[in-house]
């Protein structure tokens, strides 16, 4: 099925970013824009991320697909908006960067509202610490990862609408479950996130040090600069996958203390060339 009408929930950066790419790459359809403020979708519509915009998310049901870019607590409340009215046909998708909890109260959700109707877990790996739809850019999915997270209920149609709609904005996607998808997202994105934090707040105790402060600290706590209560919901659901994780950063950190409190410089050495090569491997 090719898409005449996708509907974005959420007009911020992501959702602006895809409607802006989505126009980008020809989509030749209608892009329609769902928020709860209308001077934010009439933005949207300034910068034509959205050909029309509604404060009625009922509306949306209306749409081939549907995208819901907003905060992760949020997404089953919409798809509970949407489902009772959604057309045959309609694939409903997400951007959320916690899967399991989402997928599971959403397809139970329209098990019961209206089973027709699929729903496909997606998580775009793209971003900013800037936020909103002025900050949206239609080049942010460009070779960008994006995960998508079917289940057994999953019909292959709506995985493949879905899947194509993101590779058609320039994304590379990747076929996890919702579990393995919480599982690796909490070390690649979660862990660097609270880490992030952390370190801030610790620099944020020695006021003087913070006047010092260049680049290295500033990219290293760049994400940190991320919305709080945005962040406090995706780490809350991810919480189980998340918490190990820290045990494990913080086992490392105790090594680095142990090799710096007995002056063993060749010791310390070998750790950071373990972590050079580890980050120059992403690269």
């Amino acid at each position: 099925m090719r898409p005449e009408r996708i509907a974005i929930i959420g007009v911020g950066l992501i959702g602006g970013s895809l409607g802006l790419a989505l126009r980008r790459k020809g989509f030749d359809g209608v892009i329609e824009g769902y928020g709860r403020r209308r001077s934010t979708l009439e933005l949207a519509l300034q910068i034509e991320a959205v050909d029309t915009i509604s404060l009625d998310f009922e509306e949306a049901g209306g749409a081939d697909v549907v995208v819901i870019c907003t905060p992760v607590d949020v997404i089953p409340d919409m798809v509970g908006r949407i489902a009772p009215s959604a057309k045959a046909g309609c694939v409903i998708t997400d951007v959320g960067s916690v899967k399991r909890k989402v997928v599971e109260r959403a397809e139970a959700i329209l098990r019961s509202a209206n089973p027709s109707v699929p729903f496909v877990g997606g998580h775009p790996m793209a971003g900013s610490e800037r936020s909103g739809v002025l900050a949206a850019k239609a080049d942010l999915f460009e070779d960008a990862r994006c995960i998508l997270t079917p289940t057994d209920s999953t019909p292959p149609s709506a995985l493949d609408v879905v899947r194509e709609m993101w590779e058609f904005v320039g994304a590379r996607t990747l076929i996890l479950s919702p579990h393995r998808h919480d599982q690796l997202i909490a070390a690649a994105s979660h862990l660097p996130h609270v880490s992030a934090s952390a370190l801030a707040e610790t620099v944020g105790k020695m006021d003087e040090a913070l006047d010092l402060v260049a680049t290295g600290f500033k990219d290293v706590t760049r994400v940190a600069s991320g919305s709080p209560k945005l962040w406090r919901e995706i780490l809350s659901q991810n919480a189980d996958m998340i918490v190990p994780m820290i045990d494990t950063l913080i086992e490392v950190l105790i090594e680095y203390r142990r090799l710096l409190s007995n002056g063993d410089a060749e010791g310390l050495e070998r750790k950071l060339e373990i972590a050079k090569r580890i980050r120059e491997s992403v690269n």
